[in-house]
């Protein structure tokens, strides 16, 4: 094991102690970060160390976030825009912390496990909210949806469970794969708990992801029995649909154009605003700001933001911020899924693997969702991006893969 400086070990101490609470509370994970830079910082003042490696996603996501700077500069609210761009946009800090300060495999599993032990912590709380239907750590009621208690967290916001869950189902999912024998049921476990949160957080954004990524990951990953495994799949969806009226009537309520009013209508103002601000766009966190400006007629339940990824990043920035961000995820699953594609199997692939899936289903959910604006689960894609650009340095090429 690679021999690390104090303030090596205080980045890391920082990183183990934003993987265990962001899925529980992102306040302590914020200083997990925090204690993390400071860490860094004094490696390099103090020690004369820079922990500095270049990778060609730095620089669209320098572009990406200049872009928002700029935005938010000559916005009609700048320092408001400002301020919005620093506090959302700071997560990023924690995937240069992890490329940056992980050197060596142990450190690495460590705290892809102790993520998952906060994960599992999260998941198991949200079941248990399920049968008292109280969000016992605030004490507020839960919402009651086709007679179910939708599981809603520590977030106390369902949207954001869910995307910590689907981080949670694939990782176990993956792990179980990855170990044998009585590690591999000790690993099921987590990921079967994960896919039961799922479906009661009636989050159809994240049931759709499911839907898209767990084909993909049978297909991209397992060699035998793949239509089989994707086959038992769609049987325990199509026996949701059947037997479950509460699954089946929200599933349903995806393509009811009544139901999904406010949506639409919130689609149709964002794109009324880029028109007018194709280029750069009207800064961060300023869409109300615009909204009664621009607002397509009809019924609107919430104003908040566009509920679409990609139209709120058009709306801040115009067209260069949203081609930059693309490029972001795009460069990040390239990685990811090159990685596993050529190196051989191990846990360390096994959890690049994972942290590719959940942000691709995160992806697709963000057609539906605002899941990048929200700021725990922007934490969490950092750091599943961590994951994937921290461990390619612990990966063995495969025997079998193809050059190039």
């Amino acid at each position: 094991m690679i021999s690390y400086s104090r303030f090596q070990w205080l980045s890391l101490g920082g990183i183990y102690v934003f993987a265990l609470s962001l899925p529980i509370s992102f306040v302590p994970a914020e200083f997990g970060l925090a204690f993390a830079m400071i860490g860094w910082l004094l490696e390099g003042l103090v020690n004369k160390n820079w922990q500095f490696e270049k990778h060609g996603l730095f620089i669209p996501l320098a572009f990406y976030i200049g872009w928002n700077i700029v935005s938010a500069a000559i916005s009609p609210r700048p320092w408001h825009s400002l301020w919005a761009v620093a506090d959302n946009e700071w997560s990023l800090f924690i995937m240069l912390m992890m490329f940056w300060i992980i050197r060596d495999e142990r450190t690495y599993l460590n705290i892809a496990y102790t993520f998952v032990v906060g994960l599992m912590v999260n998941t198991c709380y949200g079941l248990l909210q399920s049968f008292v239907g109280v969000e016992l750590w605030r004490g507020a009621p839960l919402d009651l949806i086709y007679g179910v208690y939708r599981i809603a967290g520590f977030q106390n916001f369902y949207l954001t469970f869910a995307a910590f869950a689907l981080a949670s189902f694939f990782l176990s999912l993956n792990l179980a794969l990855a170990f044998k024998g009585r590690a591999r049921i000790w690993w099921t476990l987590p990921a079967l708990l994960s896919l039961v949160a799922l479906v009661q957080t009636y989050a159809r954004s994240i049931w759709l992801a499911l839907l898209v990524v767990v084909p993909f990951f049978a297909f991209f990953k397992i060699t035998k029995r793949r239509f089989l495994f994707v086959s038992a799949f769609l049987a325990l969806v199509m026996g949701s649909l059947v037997f479950v009226p509460g699954v089946r009537d929200r599933a349903f309520s995806m393509v009811d154009v009544e139901k999904n009013e406010t949506r639409i209508n919130l689609w149709k103002t964002s794109i009324n605003i880029f028109r007018d601000f194709p280029v750069t766009g009207v800064g961060e966190d300023n869409f109300d700001y615009y909204f009664e400006k621009y607002r397509a007629e009809g019924f609107y339940d919430t104003t908040v933001n566009p509920h679409n990824d990609y139209l709120n990043v058009l709306v801040s920035s115009g067209l260069p911020g949203l081609l930059s961000f693309l490029a972001l995820w795009l460069i990040t699953l390239r990685e990811g899924y090159r990685t596993v594609r050529e190196t051989s199997p191990s846990r360390v692939q096994a959890i690049i693997f994972a942290a590719s899936l959940t942000i691709s289903g995160i992806l697709v959910g963000s057609f539906f969702q605002n899941y990048y604006g929200t700021f725990a689960n922007c934490l969490e894609w950092w750091f599943l991006a961590g994951l994937i650009f921290a461990g390619g340095r612990f990966t063995q090429p495969s025997l079998t893969a193809q050059p190039g």
